[in-house]
């Protein structure tokens, strides 16, 4: 087997806390000022992935004694609404802007628009086709990417005695970077591995009952199928659904997020694997740094939030708990989780 970096569990990467213990020592951390407003602005609304978001953008505002404002289209492929959330926002001049981007390129326009205007905008989750905001804080998408890729031929070789056969993968939206990224990485990861073929790909746009379907369809069309790879929480959760339904013991199932669902399926061995991301610490640190940044405190340009990989053997583990149900997340005040890390079993 292709050797590959070691999977991390940790809770928060170094730069995060770091960044964050930093921002605690500063006048900001005795900050009340409950006539401030942060929009927080996602990409669906209807995701639970992106309530996690909002529920660490709450604890921050929480701690710094200010609001914030949730807005977000439904669904992310909702281009046009988002950038009419954005012109919206400008208009009114609030202190900041926390914009998880559904697009790329688009978002790039209404971004450039806020800084100009002298509202800084941090971006969450993904990237955005201009350097003009203050600080970037995402997965390493592509680097998310590859441990899934790693993961399913690892699951594939456990299965099967060997990591070769076809795979097919799920992808949600082709437009958004963390999703062009996370799936180029898989791809990549895929490709270390000489016996294992991918055969087919599908998009849903963020739609679960899509995903449902369209893994039916591979499933049924590719009788000597040996993985699926869903790249985000609908995509999984229908997938899942899916595999539920056919009984697909024999085919390996890694997904994306951590929905109440993904986490049944997982306990449950539906799902082999789920790479889990740390929104309810992207909603955190980006209320922080947004309201940083309008103090004019100088911010790293980009943090790396991390990533996990939970199985079915390690779900229940104490790690976990947090990032597999953000209800149970605790943080002390202004500090990130502490920086630890544990080598994988």
């Amino acid at each position: 087997m292709p050797s590959h970096t070691p999977r991390s569990r940790r809770l928060a990467p170094l730069a995060l806390g770091v960044a964050l213990a930093g921002l605690s020592t500063s006048p900001l951390a005795s900050a009340q000022d409950a006539d401030i407003t942060i929009p927080v602005v996602i990409k669906a609304t209807t995701a639970s992935y992106w309530q996690a978001v909002f529920d660490g953008a709450h604890q921050a505002a929480d701690r710094l004694g200010i609001q914030i404002e949730e807005l977000g289209p439904a669904n992310e492929t909702e281009v046009a609404r988002q950038i009419s959330i954005m012109e919206n926002l400008i208009s009114r001049k609030p202190t900041a802007i926390v914009l998880a981007p559904v697009s790329t390129d688009a978002m790039a326009g209404p971004v450039e628009s806020a800084t100009a205007a002298g509202i800084p905008v941090v971006i969450i989750d993904s990237g955005v086709d201009t350097d003009r905001y203050a600080s970037l804080i995402a997965t390493d998408n592509f680097a998310a990417g590859q441990r899934a890729g790693h993961a399913l031929a690892e699951c594939i070789e456990r299965t099967n005695g060997e990591a070769s056969g076809q795979v097919a993968y799920l992808r949600t939206n082709p437009n958004g970077e963390s999703l062009v990224s996370r799936d180029n990485g898989f791809l990549d990861a895929i490709g270390e591995y000489p016996d294992i073929e991918v055969v087919d790909n599908r998009v849903a746009n963020n739609d679960t009952t899509k995903a449902m379907n369209d893994t039916l369809d591979l499933l049924n069309r590719y009788p000597e199928l040996k993985g699926i790879f869903a790249d985000n929480q609908l995509m999984g959760d229908g997938a899942g659904t899916a595999f539920a339904e056919q009984s697909a013991d024999d085919v390996c199932l890694v997904a994306f997020d951590s929905s109440e669902l993904e986490v049944d399926f997982l306990r449950q061995g539906v799902i082999d694997s789920l790479v889990v991301q740390d929104p309810y610490m992207m909603g955190y640190s980006g209320v922080w740094f947004a309201y940083a940044a309008s103090q004019g405190v100088a911010l790293p340009k980009s943090v790396d939030t991390g990533v996990h990989v939970a199985t079915t053997e390690s779900v229940d583990e104490p790690d976990f708990t947090g990032l597999l149900d953000p209800k149970q997340r605790k943080l002390t005040p202004y500090l990130a989780p502490t920086a630890t890390a544990a080598g994988d079993e």
